[in-house]
């Protein structure tokens, strides 16, 4: 039982050490990461080209949500018993499906979209236009791509993390309805991408209010948890009397 314990509190300060980092390098990420315009192909391959750091960006976003996943596997062990723990294990496999689905998303969009659009830039001027289609294909794909990580991960998983939250005694309960609203605006934000097909100014403020509480989210539970960590301590056995202690000698 100790041994148990003992584990528990590191998967707490693991998995909360884990939150706190991704939550920061998603945040810086998304804060610095390049704007492109909507509705121009050519101004967004001209972004991407000229963008110097384009790639390292996606990679630090990369590692984010790899750290965000490992926060939310220690959310799901702090919440365990009756239909919190229920909704904590159904967030978790949501979160590990939103996550392959992200890190497929930000691959191509942090890796592939700069190759294509230099090629674009240095193609000569008859090829330019079939350049700049790959570029766009590549860009349709990477929107089609978000609308998913929306509904799945921003959204599905932090619903029920949020309810999970909400309805158990780990956190306090305000915790679980920020993530809830989150992940309903984040809903919003994957099915408008999904029927418009491309960027509107209704998804991308849904996208940016998202994600930035969610964010926000990982970042106080992760501390919370890195508390809980080191505040918990393995049962011990209670000391032995002076009577039990004559009859043990005995």
């Amino acid at each position: 039982m100790a041994e148990a314990s003992i584990e528990q509190r590191w998967v707490f300060r693991i998995g909360g050490g884990s939150a706190v980092a991704g939550a920061v390098l998603g945040g810086v990420g998304n804060l610095v990461h390049p704007v492109t315009p909507m509705h121009d192909p050519v101004g967004v391959a001209r972004v991407i080209a000229g963008s110097e750091i384009w790639v390292p960006v996606h990679l630090a976003i990369v590692l984010g949500i790899v750290l965000m996943l490992g926060g939310l596997v220690a959310v799901y062990h702090s919440i365990r018993g009756g239909i919190a723990g229920a909704l904590a294990r159904f967030g978790l496999f949501a979160a590990v499906a939103g996550v392959t689905i992200g890190l497929v998303l930000v691959i191509l969009d942090g890796v592939a979209a700069p190759q294509l659009a230099q090629e674009w830039a240095a193609a000569p001027p008859g090829d330019q236009a079939v350049a700049l289609g790959l570029v766009h294909a590549n860009e349709t794909i990477n929107f089609a791509l978000a609308s998913l990580f929306n509904l799945v991960f921003a959204g599905m998983t932090f619903i029920l993390f949020g309810l999970a939250v909400a309805l158990s005694h780990a956190y306090p309960r305000w915790l679980g309805w920020v993530a809830l609203v989150a992940g309903v605006g984040s809903i919003g934000a994957g099915l408008i991408q999904a029927f418009t097909g491309e960027p509107t100014a209704a998804s991308r403020g849904l996208t940016i209010f998202g994600p930035t509480v969610i964010t926000l989210w990982l970042l106080v539970v992760g501390i919370l948890l890195v508390r809980k960590g080191g505040t918990e301590r393995p049962t011990a056995s209670p000391p032995r009397t002076n009577e039990q202690a004559t009859r043990n000698d005995r």
